[in-house]
């Protein structure tokens, strides 16, 4: 029977590894094949039940002395929490909270001896208590840790690497944020979680409801000109400008946040056309005729950041630059002055090599970028 299953290194954040060490049955010469399977329940908050996912490896086999002994196998489940969280779909209106994803891992031994397969062998679960016999989940929420967040990990004193979940922003500080009055700013609520974070599961059944807290973004408006401070972000207020742009997006813990934009703005249409001949009986006054079709009939704009201190440009380049979903919020007049916005989806396109510093130039920090609309047609 399998002999036990412990997290050996993880995070709530499932967009980084979530690694599970199981120690299989002791070794058994009789056995033609001996394999440990993995098996994750995992769930959206707002699913009815939970979605199974199997992982399996061959039990690995050293010598040990006079005979052999079975060694223990290292399991990454967070492709299985990625998959649940892939059917949540983000828009550009924050929710209450962001849904978390609820799952348990169980696993146990499988082999064959003379031709009969024994299966379930040894079933162990985690998260559980101490002898087994209650069934708990745990919490996991969408987003990922940087390389370098991830090489800071704190390790316990039985070598488990963990990383908890407390600021959901990457903005940095050294400087305060311009931002417009009167228009929406929207930042990430700090959120303290461990994966170690649990619940009792209610008869071996899918439970909704809990934690009633979780990751969100807040909308905050500012009233007044100068400076000013909210959720821990040092802001700088400004009357908006005649090229202002309000852009959200989704950051890298998961969570939405906005960028006050003043630039001016270069509007290109990369239309593709393709060249097709269609044939017919020819005649002397009829003749065969070319057809062309167009597509990609989609904006690109060239935005600019403004100046920037070292800091904000790093943040830019590798946090809003590297972002999947963002919206722009566009009304008929270009601007987003004294109107009802309609939120645009588009894309981030960097550069293939975008400048980040040039230590023998004297200029300022500054990150230019485009926007590729995503719909067709004019987008205001």
């Amino acid at each position: 029977m399998a002999q036990g299953i412990t997290l050996i290194s993880g995070s709530p954040l499932i967009g980084c590894p979530i690694v599970y060490r199981v120690t299989p049955a002791s070794y058994n010469p009789n056995r033609t094949f001996h394999r440990i399977i993995v098996r994750v329940y995992a769930g959206l908050e707002t699913d009815d039940d939970y979605t199974t996912f199997d992982f399996s490896t061959p039990v690995e086999i050293k010598p040990s002395g006079a005979s052999y002994s079975t060694q223990p196998a290292l399991f990454d489940i967070s492709s299985a929490l990625q998959a649940v969280a892939d059917k949540y779909e983000y828009e550009a209106m924050p929710p209450t909270r962001y849904p978390y994803i609820k799952f348990r891992v169980e696993a146990w031994d499988e082999w064959m001896v003379d031709g009969n397969i024994s299966t379930n062998q040894g079933v162990v679960k985690w998260p559980t208590n101490t002898n087994n016999s209650y069934t708990f989940f745990a919490y996991a929420f969408m987003g990922a840790w940087t390389d370098l967040e991830r090489m800071k990990a704190s390790v316990d004193q039985g070598g488990v690497e963990y990383l908890d979940m407390s600021v959901m922003s990457r903005k940095p500080s050294s400087s305060p944020e311009v931002v417009f009055l009167d228009t929406a700013f929207i930042y990430p609520a700090q959120f303290n979680r461990s994966i170690l974070d649990t619940d009792h599961l209610s008869e071996g059944q899918f439970v909704s409801g809990a934690p009633s807290d979780g990751p969100k973004s807040i909308s905050y408006t500012p009233q007044a000109e100068g400076a000013d401070t909210v959720g821990g972000h040092s802001l700088y207020v400004v009357p908006q400008p005649t090229d202002a742009y309000l852009l959200r997006f989704i950051n890298g813990m998961g969570c939405m946040e906005s960028l006050h934009v003043e630039s001016l703005v270069k509007r290109e249409v990369p239309i593709q056309t393709d060249k097709h001949t269609v044939a017919k009986q020819e005649t002397l006054k009829k003749f065969s005729r070319s057809v062309v079709r167009k597509s990609n009939d989609r904006e690109t704009w060239s935005l600019t950041s403004g100046p920037l201190d070292r800091e904000w440009a790093s943040w830019y380049i590798h946090e809003f630059l590297m972002s999947e979903q963002v919206w722009i919020g566009l009304n008929s007049q270009f601007s987003i002055l004294n109107s009802q916005l309609i939120w645009i989806p588009c894309h981030v396109v960097p550069e293939e090599t975008t400048l980040l510093e040039d230590q023998t130039k004297a200029q300022p920090y500054e990150v230019q970028f485009k926007l590729e609309m995503d719909i067709n047609g004019s987008p205001i």
